[in-house]
Formats: structure tokens, sequence, C-alpha cells
């Protein structure tokens, strides 16, 4: 059904219907107004509703609004378990039954493979995983309000900081760390940033924990580290921080993490064990945001890859996870990452786990593939950040032996999606796709891909269209 450009006005209140679930926040819902259906985002709707929507804000191309009553509730409608859940953003999805946020998001995924997925093997979600609690690196933005300091996340698409008492999605032992780091930082009447008017010292918190160790690295995410030591010493006597870390970030806007880390006080490292292999990494070193789903990924791969191989080369290693955690599989195994700080875990954690076949390239993925197939690999594994792979890898993909393995991790549908299909002009086509609910109650999943190519293509060059520019809406 064809809809119409927003003529709505604000506090107006309209019937409408729930169609679907939105990729960013809330739902797209079906209002009838005089001039035909308009489609508007509406946070804490869920599809199969029927209910009233009171506009709330009209741009040039959506209008936004909330729920005003709900008449008829979907049978997929649950009681969000978090208070602020609507303020927060963080986790838009709640009001949703488990099983059909899973529904939607492999839905989503299958429309954007198309007929890339017609002979694909599902896996199913794994089971007995948690939907609360799960969280064991959590990120937490810090402000000041009338004396007290606060923890909380920015609300979607804004810098308002939502205070959070207490987040339903991080793991106990996380939230108590933070609750006691919070008094401390309180207590010690450091100032918090707000803009770059009013820039303050303290910007945010950062705690990963194993929850086998108990134990984990405290991060502060400031814009300078003067006065920051007695500070560091009263962080590390909090039960469950061995280390204190300084995170850099002057910067007004973009990434919460600056480039640059300091340790403070305590253990300069951090012991993660992972299945069967423990690895030693530093305070800002990428890790999974949950502990049980990065398992499950290893475990996965461990699945589609063979029990023996020749030559594993690991693009994109980040601190050598997937790597480290095959490399009884393998002869020999390249690691290859271009993060500094990531190289030299994955070189220390090599050395310690008397890992002498695994070496580690430090440079992008980009760089090492012209070298790819020289390399003679028998099995790949892709762990690209979100927007996808370098072009530079994909073609590189097109000349390794049709009798390779290749496995994909994304946590990026649309890249993962537009890659793909790159990969399928080489030959290759998906054989099996295991979902892992890495981020429940939002849009996002991590997908584990099997590739495989069943001759050697006639080489060329894939012809990728360029996207054409599009108009950005108004807020």
């Amino acid at each position: 059904m064809k809809h119409h450009r927003p003529r709505l006005i604000t506090g107006e209140v309209w019937p409408g219907h729930v169609l679907k679930l939105a990729e960013a926040d809330g739902a797209h819902v079906e209002v009838e107004t005089p001039d035909g259906p308009v489609l508007v985002r509406v946070p804490g709707a869920v599809p199969g509703d029927q209910l009233f929507v009171r506009i709330g804000h009209v741009g040039q191309h959506m209008a936004w609004g909330k729920v005003e009553r709900l008449d008829v509730a979907s049978p997929d409608r649950i009681e969000p378990p978090c208070p602020v859940v609507l303020r927060c953003g963080g986790c838009p999805w709640q009001m949703v039954e488990l099983e059909a946020q899973q529904r939607v998001k492999q839905a989503e995924l299958l429309e954007r493979l198309g007929p890339l997925a017609a002979e694909v093997v599902w896996h199913p979600w794994q089971p007995h995983m948690r939907a609360t609690g799960y969280r064991t690196r959590a990120l937490m933005m810090t402000r000041r309000v009338h004396g007290r300091l606060l923890l909380g996340f920015f609300a979607a698409g804004t810098d308002d900081l939502v205070a959070v008492d207490q987040c339903i999605v991080q793991h106990p032992k996380v939230e108590r760390v933070l609750h006691e780091a919070r008094d401390v930082l309180d207590r010690s009447g450091i100032t918090t940033w707000r803009d770059a008017q009013r820039p303050g010292q303290l910007r945010a918190v950062l705690f990963r924990l194993d929850p086998r160790q108990n134990e984990g690295l405290l991060t502060l995410v400031v814009t300078h580290e003067s006065g920051l030591q007695p500070i560091a010493e009263q962080l590390l006597e909090i039960s469950g921080v061995s280390g204190v870390f300084a995170n850099l970030q002057q910067a007004a806007g973009g990434a919460v993490l600056g480039r640059e880390t300091r340790h403070l006080a305590g253990a300069t490292t951090q012991m993660v064990q992972l299945a069967k292999t423990t690895l030693e990494i530093g305070a800002t070193a990428f890790l999974q945001t949950r502990h049980d789903a990065a398992e499950a990924i290893v475990q996965t791969l461990q699945k589609f890859l063979p029990e023996q191989m020749t030559h594993l080369v690991d693009l994109y290693a980040g601190i050598g996870v997937f790597g480290l955690a095959l490399r009884d599989r393998a002869k020999q195994v390249t690691l290859v990452e271009r993060e500094e700080a990531a190289v030299v875990d994955a070189r220390q954690n090599a050395a310690r786990l008397l890992a002498d076949h695994v070496t580690v390239v430090g440079e992008s993925a980009e760089a090492f593939a012209p070298r790819l197939a020289d390399s003679h690999p028998d099995a790949i594994v892709l762990d690209p950040p979100r927007a996808g792979c370098g072009q530079a890898v994909l073609d590189a993909l097109a000349h390794v032996p049709a009798s390779a393995h290749l496995v994909y991790v994304s946590c990026n549908g649309a890249s993962l999606a537009r890659d793909v299909a790159i990969l399928a002009q080489q030959g290759w086509t998906i054989a099996e796709i295991a979902p892992v609910d890495m981020f429940p109650h939002t849009p996002h999943a991590e997908w584990v891909v099997r590739l495989a190519r069943a001759a050697e293509p006639a080489i060329r060059k894939p012809r990728v269209a360029k996207p054409r520019k599009k108009a950005v809406p108004s807020a």
C-alpha cells in the first residue's frame, strides 16, 4: 500500500496498526488519516497491536509518535522489564517476546539475502541464553546533575543522559562494580563532560568482566588524567576490580573511547577464558559484549571448520580469539590485525600458549589481501567491523583455492548481504548460517555464515554498483 507524506500535526491522535519493528527503534505504525495511510515511527509498539498514536514530531519524510492507547495487544507483546526502556532507547524491543524478536531478525536477513539464501541450512538460535543480565562488558556515560554523579545512557539520537540505576541487561556482577565505582567517583568531586563549552573531566566508565574469573578491568574515559591517581587507588579496593585505567578522549563527538589508554593502578592485563582457551588482554581490547555468545561463536566455528587444517587465516583477527581457539586444528595459523594494542595482545598470547605455529601480521586485512592466495590457506575466517569487508579482501577471495573453507562472522546484516552478493559473483555460495543472539531486545544479531565454492570460477573483478546519494530527511 502506498503511504502518503506525513501531513500531521503535533498532538493529534490517530488510530493505527503496527506493521513491523523498525531497525533503529520502535516500530512502523500505519495510521489512518483523511489523506490516506501514513507511516509513523512509534517506540513501544509491537507488530499485531491495534492502537491509537499521539503524534510527537513531524519531519519531511517521517513522523514520530507515542502509544496513546492500546486497544488490542499483539500476542507477541510482553511487559518490558526495564522501567526506562522508552526513554533510554538502548533495548527498544523489550516489549516483544524473545522468539518473536528472533523471527524478525532472521526474516530481515533472509529478505536482504534474497535468492542467495535459497539453499541455506539454518541452524536454530542457541537455547538457554539469557535475555537479561547477559552483558559482561558495560560502557556507561557519566554526568553530574545537581551535584550528584549519575551513570546512564544517551537517549536515542541525542546526548541527553538517561540515568539508569539498574540496567536489566548487564551482568549482576558488572552492575555491582559500576554502582560502587559511581559512589567512589561521586565522593571524589570529579567534574563530568557535558559538551565542548562545558568539558569537565569524566566522560564515561567502562568495565569488562570474565564471570568465571570474577574480576575485570575498570577504565575511566576522561579528557585528562590529572588527579586520577588517588581515585584509582580507591577504585582498586572494589571487589572484582583488578586494574584501573584512564582512556583519554578530548574530541567533542564521535567514538566514546579515545586512542590512548594509560595504566593507573593494579593489574595491567586481564585473564579471559573463552571455551578452552585462556587469553590475557588489555583494558580496551575488543571483546564481544557477552561472554556466552562469544563462546557460542567459537563453538560454531569449530563445527563449521575441519578438524585438521593446513593453514588457517584469521582476517580482522583482533586479539586473536578465533584463530587461537582453533590453533590445535591447524599446522599454521596467521592472524591479521591492524590495531596496535590488539596486535600486542595477540602476539603475547600466542607466545604464552606456546603456539609457535601462530604468526601475527600487524597490518590491515586489506593490505594483507594481495598476499592471501600466495599464503595457500585452506581455511579463512572473516570477522570484519560493522562496515563489512574491504573491496581488496573480497577481490582476494576470488583467487584462493575452490577447496578452501570460508566462514564469515558478521554483526551487520546489511554489510553481510552486500559482501556475500559480491562473493557470489566469484562462485561462493552460502552453505550454512548459525544465528547468535548477541544483543537481545535490539535489532542486532551476530551471524556465523559458512560459504563454499564448488569449482574454480572465471576470475574477474566483481562489479559493484555505486550507491545513489539519498536525500537526508529533516528531523
